[in-house]
C-alpha cells in the first residue's frame, strides 16, 4: 500500500473486461452532489445486491474508514466476490451509499444498453 489513492476524491475499480468512460464519471458525480467529505460508495445497478464489480466507485473518505477498520470484517465464512465482500463490510463500518443506477451496463445484471447511449460510465 503506497497510499496513492489518499490523493484522489475518489478511486475507481474497473474489471479489465469492461469499458469505461472517465469523462461521464465526472457528470455522473455532479449530479449526484456528494457532499464534500462523504463517506461513501456508489452503489451502480439496480440488480442483486446493488454493487457490481464491475466498476467500483468509493469516495477518499470512505476508503480510509475501510481501510482502517476492513480488518474488523474478516470473520467467519465469506461467500461471494470481492464486490459482495466489501459491500458488506462497508456497510458494517458506517460508509453510506449514494444510488445511480445509471453508472453501468452490465450484461449479467440484465441491464444491457447500447454503448452509444452517451450516459452510462461502465459497459460491462
Amino acid at each position: 500500500d503506497k497510499g496513492v489513492w489518499k490523493k484522489y476524491d475518489w478511486t475507481v475499480k474497473v474489471d479489465v473486461d469492461a469499458v469505461f468512460i472517465p469523462a461521464r464519471l465526472k457528470q455522473h458525480l455532479d449530479k449526484l452532489r456528494v457532499p464534500a467529505g462523504a463517506k461513501v460508495y456508489l452503489e451502480n445497478v439496480n440488480y442483486r445486491f446493488k454493487f457490481m464489480g464491475a466498476l467500483e466507485i468509493v469516495s477518499r473518505e470512505a476508503l480510509e474508514l475501510f481501510h482502517e477498520q476492513s480488518h474488523t470484517c474478516i470473520r467467519g465464512k465469506h461467500e461471494g466476490g470481492e464486490d459482495f465482500f466489501m459491500k458488506g463490510c462497508m456497510d458494517a463500518i458506517g460508509v453510506d451509499h449514494m444510488i445511480d443506477y445509471d453508472l453501468l451496463h452490465d450484461k449479467y445484471a440484465a441491464n444491457e444498453g447500447p454503448c452509444t447511449d452517451g450516459w452510462a460510465v461502465a459497459y460491462h
